[in-house]
């Protein structure tokens, strides 16, 4: 397994080599200038001094002639001293230093040029050494390594700067973490800023997890819920069916086995939609690939009559009205779902007066004269209901909404989206 660093260790290890590279090439950079100079200065001294020597040995026959006041020139390899010992690949007009077998600790040059002494063509050795050069040289070095010394104390100080820099940022990174380790699973609390959170992206990353965090209780709040609640759903399309088996068997009527038939069939398809609604809101589907529809009154009326027996008395009056058509992309089974939740709703909450069903331009209602938001329900309560309401409109693109009437009772809205 690899090992994972912390951030003040990648911080000390990417420092540092910057800070060599960036040595490595001041020093680079300072020994090439030196070396440089150097050559540009002893190639033009001993120009000019070969140039002097020439002159010098016109007219003798010396082999051997001093220019004042750092160069000798020789004519002839055979009459350089002993002690001096030239590189193997060495060419004319240009400056080298002696070969290191050369009896000698100074740093002398050396060059040879073709030049004509008294009409015959000779060849010129000039050995050069310029001790004020030299020491300048090593007063140079000297400044060097000064600068050199206080860059490196400059590099120490700016790591520290930068170590301090990266603990204030990571700081509260490490405080985050250790606060997300201690905390249960089933706390949902906010989560705190860290202390010292100076910097835009710490506060936006707790903002994210507070987000990311209220959508995970959200998500079990429902999970909750549905398995809390999803009983009363199911439960009563099996109490039918339970007992309309227990009639069948009591009964020889071919009227009352034909109606408890029904009964079973409508049951039975109830609980099919509930399951298809349930499963559908938990998968991930293309609703833009739906096709369009048209709402009828014929499936208003359907969905009506399907839970007239929800009505806790028989004089509650429920109608359909039809002021315009709605276009939908919802399934069959889910906008019965949707639809008869509302309805069966109103019915629990409505124990005289009215429910009336209303289909306008892309809207449906549903008002009843009930006890409004504020009152108790005497009849059963559908807690699961509202919630797949909100669900599907949710995952379909609708608007939902429920508010008291002026006078009595609530009405619930869906508006549908523009097609």
């Amino acid at each position: 397994m690899r090992l994972m660093r912390t951030s003040k260790q990648l911080t000390v290890t990417y420092f540092s080599i910057v800070a060599f590279a960036i040595i490595a090439f001041h020093f680079s950079m300072l020994v090439s200038m030196i070396e440089n100079m150097e050559s540009i200065y002893a190639k033009t001294r001993m120009d000019k001094d070969i140039a002097t020597a020439t002159d010098m040995f016109q007219g003798t026959t010396l082999s051997h002639v001093t220019v004042p006041p750092f160069s000798d020139a020789y004519l002839g390899k055979q009459n350089l001293p002993v002690w001096v010992v030239l590189k193997d690949d060495v060419s004319d007009d240009k400056p080298y230093h002696l070969d290191s077998d050369s009896d000698t600790n100074l740093e002398f040059f050396s060059m040879v040029k073709k030049v004509v002494i008294n009409g015959q063509a000779r060849d010129l050795y000039l050995i050069h050494y310029d001790e004020i050069y030299e020491t300048s040289e090593a007063k140079m070095f000297d400044t060097q390594t000064t600068q050199l010394a206080i860059s490196l104390l400059l590099l120490v100080v700016s790591l520290w700067v930068v170590m301090r820099i990266s603990s204030r940022l990571t700081a509260p990174l490490s405080s985050l973490s250790k606060n997300l380790a201690s905390r249960s699973p089933e706390d949902f609390a906010p989560i705190p800023v860290p202390d010292g959170a100076a910097t835009r992206e710490i506060h936006q990353l707790v903002e994210r997890l507070n987000s990311y965090q209220s959508q995970i209780r959200s998500l079990i709040d429902r999970e909750r819920a549905f398995n809390r609640n999803a009983s009363h759903e199911l439960r009563t399309p099996l109490m039918v069916m339970r007992g309309g088996l227990t009639l069948l068997a009591k009964s020889d009527s071919k009227e009352f086995i034909e109606r408890q038939r029904q009964r079973m069939m409508h049951a039975c398809q109830e609980m099919e939609d509930y399951i298809k609604t349930l499963l559908s809101l938990t998968r991930d589907e293309d609703t833009e690939s739906l096709s369009l529809r048209i709402l009828t009154e014929a499936e208003l009326q359907l969905i009506c009559s399907a839970h007239m027996d929800f009505r806790p008395k028989s004089d509650v009056l429920l109608e359909t009205v039809v002021e315009g058509t709605v276009a939908t992309k919802l399934p069959l089974p889910t906008l019965h779902i949707l639809i008869g939740n509302l309805v069966k709703n109103a019915l629990s909450c409505t124990e005289s007066g009215s429910i009336k069903l209303i289909m306008q331009d892309n809207v449906i209602k549903v008002v009843d004269t009930g006890c409004g938001l504020q009152g108790k329900p005497s009849g059963e309560s559908y807690g699961l209901g509202l919630m797949i309401v909100r669900d599907i409109c949710s995952k379909y693109h609708c608007q939902f909404s429920l508010v008291d009437n002026d006078t009595v009772g609530c009405t619930a809205s869906i508006v549908f989206p523009a097609e």
